[in-house]
């Protein structure tokens, strides 16, 4: 299959925009943000999965995956890129002493900004496609997923879907106020039982969170550590493929 791949700016953050349209007209819209210490690069292989994978979503689908506003070469990381700085010490003792109200309580220095960011950069991509909220799936793995919840509740954003891939609570009482005053959305939720990077238990509770405020969390845990699982992939298709049969007829914004 011929993929199409474009890098542009959108808002202040470089994309890598994938396709197999020649010329047909987007009808979804899929966002998805890298997780710490990653190029902006590490997720565009996913786009050929699922172009590969289901003809319905390659007629009608197109990927972009931003690349996070941080440059991780001053600690040490060469290519890499973050949406808010972490200290992976502190990742470790929270796991080490199972001690996980440090982490979802944590509002990290950055977030805002990166928030503020990515949403800019997610509207210049819908104006762009023609894309409505109720067309676009927006996630990512890890803290890119922990930056696309934030985006969604901030903004009160209804996507067609909110991807969370080895995401976890973070900014909990934020969150929980503004989960508890949005409309709600499907969430693709996965995450394995033996992360050693974000724990499981936070990710069950970003689950409840969300569930609790009205949003269909589809839920799936794996055997096995901070990666994306074949099972997430499948989710994500699958939900793709449902959407796709429901026309919108909605402008973009």
């Amino acid at each position: 299959m011929a993929l199409k791949t474009d890098v542009r700016q959108y808002g202040s953050l470089t994309c890598r925009v994938v396709d197999a349209l020649d010329g047909r007209p987007v009808r979804r819209l899929v966002v998805l943000g890298h997780g710490y210490g990653a190029p902006g690069t590490d997720l565009v292989d996913l786009a050929g999965w699922f172009l590969d994978g289901d003809e319905t979503i390659a007629a009608s689908v197109r990927f972009a995956f931003p690349a996070a506003p941080l440059d991780l070469t001053s600690v040490g990381l060469p290519g890499g890129r973050a949406w808010w700085p972490i200290s992976m010490a502190m990742l470790a003792d929270v796991n080490e002493a199972a001690s996980f109200e440090a982490l979802t309580t944590l509002q990290p220095a950055g977030l805002q900004a990166a928030s503020d960011q990515l949403v800019e950069c997610i509207r210049a991509l819908q104006r762009e496609s023609g894309i409505a909220d109720d067309a676009l799936f927006l996630g990512g793995f890890s803290q890119g997923a922990m930056a696309s919840t934030d985006v969604v509740l901030r903004n009160c954003m209804q996507p067609a879907g909110l991807i969370l891939m080895s995401g976890a609570l973070i900014c909990r009482d934020d969150w929980t106020r503004l989960a508890e005053a949005h409309p709600g959305c499907l969430v693709i939720q996965t995450h394995g039982l033996m992360d050693p990077v974000l724990p499981y238990t936070p990710a069950t509770w970003l689950r409840d969170l969300l569930r609790k405020s009205g949003f269909d969390v589809r839920f799936e845990s794996f055997v096995g550590p901070h990666t994306i699982p074949p099972e997430a992939l499948t989710g994500v298709q699958n939900a793709l493929v449902e959407s796709l049969s429901v026309s919108t007829g909605k402008p973009g914004p």
